[in-house]
């Protein structure tokens, strides 16, 4: 099978890593898989070109034409000179569009889409195939026309272990002494990530006295305020207790290094199969101790919350001092995560699992599928013509 895989940014991001692991572990299945993504996305160093790169992946990167008609033909193009059998496509926001008018038109080339945003906006499409990767979404799609399953973002149990010596490499080089360390793996963007992790620099005021150091690893354009936080807490502590690192392109030696990791989502999930004890973050600065009475909740919420707390620097610190002060404790929940991560998400098993969607996706999508999708398309593209008249008027007005 030939697939087309869409990347939703060329970033080095969570959702563009699991593509490309997702589309080495295809191999083993007969799944040959083309990425591609636009040049306009390309905006940060480093970035996935680097990641595919030492994984064995060429990413092909193009220049969108403007507007979405001649996008669509580009994509059409672009299927039919790879002969590929499926499309898919990674993100809510990205490219869904210009491949139903394009390469997917009438149901010419059947496609599929992975939303692993922690819900699913109405602009998705309900007939086609669609990959979630947070376990409540299955339930609220039940009643979705199209196939739907839950394919969760995937951790590779070999790649992603306590491979002895990383964590101290990582500690020298990045001259972290021998204390007890916080680890943040994560983007530093201002939506969804940046509030938790200045609940977590702000909690360091108070963790400081139990002798620890928080490390952040990861860019973003949230990057220079709290960058600016950090150098606030530092001088108020009078000691460098936040360590900004930037990003990396592998990340594995910051897990390993971290006695203690604070994270959501897929940083999360990589942090159990490192076995780090891990407090979870929510968007909102909600937090929570992954904990066997914890463990499948967390799981089925993609390890995030988007709830607010009032005290959200108080919760952190009162789930963390705990795992500072005993040793034990931490090392038993660093086992306990790492089992479960191998059987809940591990890359062996869910690669299984999209080899056998993929095969499902080319005979679920077809012309019908796409008629039936149409009357949404439809009044899409009413209501944006009905927005450029709005101002259109509204200009000639003033």
């Amino acid at each position: 099978m030939r697939v087309l895989v869409l990347l939703n940014s060329l970033e080095l991001g969570g959702t563009q890593i699991n593509a490309v692991d997702f589309s080495v572990a295809l191999r083993a299945h007969g799944v040959e898989s083309w990425l591609v993504g636009e040049r306009a996305s390309l905006t940060s160093e480093p970035n996935l070109l680097t990641y595919a790169a030492a994984q064995g992946v060429s990413i092909e990167i193009y220049d969108a034409l403007p507007g979405m008609r001649a996008h669509a033909a580009q994509l059409s193009s672009m299927a039919g000179r790879l002969k590929v059998d499926l499309i898919h496509v990674y993100g809510m926001w990205s490219l869904a569009r210009q491949v139903f008018w394009g390469p997917s038109r009438f149901g010419g080339v059947p496609w599929m889409q992975t939303v692993y945003e922690m819900s699913v906006a109405p602009i998705v499409l309900r007939h086609m195939p669609l990959i979630v990767g947070t376990g409540y979404l299955v339930d609220e799609l039940v009643n979705r026309p199209g196939p739907t399953i839950l394919i969760s973002p995937p951790v590779d149990m070999d790649r992603d272990s306590p491979t002895a010596g990383i964590a101290e490499a990582f500690r020298r080089e990045n001259d972290l002494g021998d204390g007890l360390l916080l680890g943040i793996v994560s983007r530093l963007d201002s939506n969804m990530k940046a509030t938790s992790i200045e609940v977590a620099i702000e909690a360091m005021r108070s963790l400081a006295a139990a002798e620890v150091t928080l490390f952040i690893v990861g860019a973003g354009d949230g990057g220079e305020r709290l960058e600016a936080q950090a150098r606030e807490v530092n001088a108020a502590v009078g000691r460098e207790v936040v360590r900004m690192l930037g990003a990396r392109v592998d990340p594995r030696p910051a897990y390993a290094a971290a006695d203690i990791m604070l994270g959501m989502g897929g940083s999360a999930a990589r942090s159990l199969a490192f076995g780090r004890p891990l407090v979870v973050q929510g968007e909102a600065g909600w937090s929570q101790l992954f904990e066997p009475a914890t463990a499948d909740s967390l799981a089925r919420s993609s390890y995030w919350s988007p709830d607010a707390v009032s005290d959200p620097v108080g919760d952190l610190i009162r789930a963390v001092l705990p795992l500072i002060a005993d040793g034990r404790r931490r090392a038993e929940l660093g086992s306990f995560g790492r089992d479960f991560a191998a059987r809940r998400f591990g890359l062996e098993a869910m690669t299984a699992r999209l080899a056998t969607f993929y095969q499902l996706a080319t005979r679920a999508y077809g012309r019908r599928a796409w008629i039936s999708d149409l009357p949404s398309e439809a009044r899409r593209l009413g209501e944006k013509i009905m927005r450029r008249i709005h101002r259109a008027v509204a200009g000639d007005a003033t």
